[in-house]
């Protein structure tokens, strides 16, 4: 019988300077999440605006240790779980090594506030070894994320 999964969840939020729907045509478009998003490689052109139901595949990779040039790939078949423009995006992704749940939530205030709800599960080999550097990695990855994220658009005119 294999071990229970352990679930990983990292919560981050940052307000950008960028009108709500602006925020979530560009993060709805998982084919422009290289742009931003340090783990994401490719994914290939779909649906937009994504709408519940829609499937995409992206691949993803990540070093674990920062000292060491490795990367772990991997390529995760995403379904959309909820989507209501341009207040919530929700999906869920699996692959061979790491399934993914992902929620991202604005509301608009003076600028727009992002929350990006971050929840993994790893599989295989990984889990003997996840707790000596996926937990810090992936922290640290989803707040360069966001950092990224408000830098990109908030340099678009």
């Amino acid at each position: 019988m294999e071990k229970q999964m352990r679930e990983h969840v990292h919560e981050n939020e940052i307000l950008i300077d960028r009108p709500i729907a602006v925020v979530h045509g560009y993060v709805s478009q998982p084919w422009r999440w290289h742009e931003w998003h340090p783990a994401s490689e490719s994914a290939a052109p779909g649906h937009h605006p994504l709408q519940a139901g829609a499937q995409f595949d992206e691949v993803a990779s990540m070093q674990p240790l920062a000292m060491l040039p490795i990367r772990m790939r991997s390529h995760l078949h995403w379904t959309v779980l909820a989507s209501a423009p341009p207040y919530l995006l929700e999906m869920r992704a699996s692959s061979k090594r790491i399934d993914v749940h992902v929620c991202y939530e604005m509301d608009q205030q003076a600028m727009t506030r992002f929350r990006r709800v971050f929840r993994f599960r790893v599989k295989g080999w990984l889990r003997f070894v996840e707790h000596y550097f996926l937990p810090a990695r992936m922290r640290a990855q989803s707040v360069l994320a966001l950092d990224n994220l408000k830098r990109v658009l908030e340099a678009q005119p």
